[in-house]
């Protein structure tokens, strides 16, 4: 009996293309290949990351102000308390304000493919359309300084939400991640706000498999509801 494109037989799971798809020829810039390991299916623009990470870092700058100048110069020259408090809470606010809104953004998201969906796009297709649930994604947001953050998980570990005035639409549960982190070590991501409807996914032309995926993050997690 034939065996399905995605059969977790050794041959198709192996480094081999299979038998009924095309082979680009040899000695071509990708190796044979059409897509990456590691494939890119989300972005949310140069000029939102760009200005977000700029803001994070205004932020840091506004609080070095406040906290390092403007508040022992205070001290020191004998201002009332409730003034000095004042001059603390410029520096603090803003940096929490923007921490707060901005930490579940989303930069990019990247799908780790098996070697059989790389040859082509008809079989890159199948295989998003029936991913299975420890299908690798990475999910990079942005730390405090503007730094990227990886955040690499399952499919079946993100799931919609809500959350944040809104801004929040996927989470993950980040216990077994938290575990046995050091101290000292931020936790981990948990929620992500992916701004699917005010991102042009067509720039990227692998766009339509994060619209997929997410068409089968919430079919699932409407079949749970409906389960209950």
């Amino acid at each position: 009996m034939a065996s399905s494109p995605f059969s977790t037989s050794s041959r198709l799971w192996s480094d081999k293309p299979p038998t009924n798809e095309i082979v680009p020829p040899p000695g071509t810039a990708k190796a044979g290949k059409a897509y990456p390991e590691r494939l890119i299916i989300y972005h949310a623009g140069t000029g939102r990351i760009t200005f977000l990470a700029c803001l994070k870092l205004t932020t840091l700058f506004v609080f070095g102000f406040f906290g390092l100048i403007a508040v022992p110069s205070s001290i020191t020259a004998g201002e009332p308390l409730y003034w000095t408090a004042s001059l603390l809470a410029c520096g603090i606010i803003p940096v929490v304000y923007v921490a707060y809104f901005t930490s579940p953004f989303v930069a990019h998201i990247h799908l780790h493919l098996p070697p059989f969906a790389r040859w082509s796009r008809p079989i890159l297709e199948k295989f998003v359309k029936t991913a299975p649930p420890n299908t690798k994604i990475d999910i990079t947001t942005m730390s405090l300084i503007g730094k990227p953050r990886v955040s690499s998980m399952m499919l079946s570990d993100i799931k919609p939400a809500k959350s944040r005035l809104g801004l929040v639409n996927y989470a993950r549960d980040t216990t077994l991640a938290d575990k046995g982190r050091k101290w000292w070590r931020f936790k981990a991501v948990g929620e992500f706000s992916i701004q699917e409807t005010h991102v042009d996914l067509k720039k990227i032309k692998t766009g339509w498999a994060w619209k997929e995926l997410a068409e089968q993050i919430h079919k699932k997690a409407a079949g749970a509801v409906g389960q209950k």
